[in-house]
């Protein structure tokens, strides 16, 4: 009885997948809906944290839903679902030893600044703690590592567009802070 319910199941898996490599969202949804609790607890087991493994899902489901069409067999779509979702959490992974890897950089350098006091220094320093990790890591990398946009991009793992815009609000905001304390 139960191989019988399997055999439906996998059929139905692979009908539903080739309606949906064929452009049928309500195949995919459909297909998704079903294979979601599963995926959910794959993620979990490779990341051993409910947040982070609902973070994987949610990258991974966008993968899978914007490359169903390039999926070229219908039967392999369980395969081929887990190691997207095996694939968003080792970029998950990596992007949180990459953070901890900065974060533990940031706060073991002193920040020296050539041409101010050490008041000034000191003043400057505390501004930087008063920022948020991201903004701290990103001024940081930028103007006492010399790292450039593109390089930034790579390290934070986001686009160079998005650097410029976050390195933008993180100076002003550090000016403000800045100014604030003097």
């Amino acid at each position: 009885m139960r191989a019988n319910r399997d055999k439906i199941t996998k059929a139905l898996d692979e009908y539903q997948a080739a309606l949906a490599i064929n452009g049928d969202a309500r195949a995919f949804e459909l297909l998704y809906k079903r294979w979601h609790p599963r995926l959910l607890r794959f993620a979990y087991r490779l990341t051993a944290s409910e947040e982070e493994a609902s973070d994987v899902m949610q990258e991974a489901a966008m993968t899978i839903a914007k490359n169903i069409n390039r999926l070229e067999s219908p039967a392999s779509f369980p395969a081929w679902a887990y190691t997207i979702v095996r694939r968003r959490a080792g970029d998950h992974i990596q992007s949180i030893v990459r953070q901890r890897k900065i974060k533990t950089a940031i706060s073991k350098e002193p920040v020296l600044t050539p041409g101010l006091d050490t008041e000034q220094t000191l003043a400057l320093s505390q501004a930087l703690d008063a920022l948020c990790d991201d903004d701290r890591a990103l001024l940081t990398l930028f103007y006492i590592e010399n790292m450039t946009g593109t390089e930034l991009s790579t390290v934070m793992g986001i686009p160079i567009g998005t650097i410029k815009s976050r390195l933008f609000a993180a100076r002003s905001k550090l000016k403000s802070i800045y100014e604030a304390a003097d």
